[in-house]
């Protein structure tokens, strides 16, 4: 059974324009809903806690104080504070006094495998001893 050519035609033609109504050029804004994205606003981290927190990081790191940021700061209690810090692309834990002394930075995420090599092999670096200058010997004839 054959259908008629003029149906057959209709078809086609609808065919070729229903993609084209599926584009929108009026510049409406689509019908899409979309969820807000932000990131809350979080106050400076006082800099008597942040800078030596960056400090202590960077010699653990072995990374520049560039690298590292203080991203929050929240009192603990007793005059100890704990400052979040973004070390690169890790997350840190620092635990500072009041007046700037460090307690300790601790990891808050695991190290991957090729970070673990990078410290190992900068620390190996870093303990290897200076090689100790040539004396010099004057020979006296």
């Amino acid at each position: 059974m054959r259908l008629p050519t003029q149906i057959l035609s209709r078809v086609a033609s609808l065919a070729v324009l229903i993609p084209l109504a599926a584009c929108s050029t009026t510049g409406e804004p689509s019908m899409v809903p979309t969820l807000p994205t932000f990131a809350p606003i979080r106050p400076p981290v006082n800099s008597v806690l942040a800078e030596p927190c960056v400090s202590a990081a960077a010699a653990k790191y072995f990374l520049s104080e560039s690298n590292i940021k203080a991203v929050e700061a929240e009192a603990i209690g007793g005059g100890v504070n704990q400052v979040r810090l973004k070390a690169d692309l890790r997350d840190a834990m620092c635990t500072v006094t009041d007046k700037g002394k460090v307690r300790s930075v601790v990891d808050t995420m695991p190290k991957s495998a090729d970070q673990a090599a990078a410290e190992a092999a900068a620390a190996k670096k870093a303990a290897k001893p200076a090689p100790a200058p040539a004396k010099k010997t004057n020979s006296q004839s």
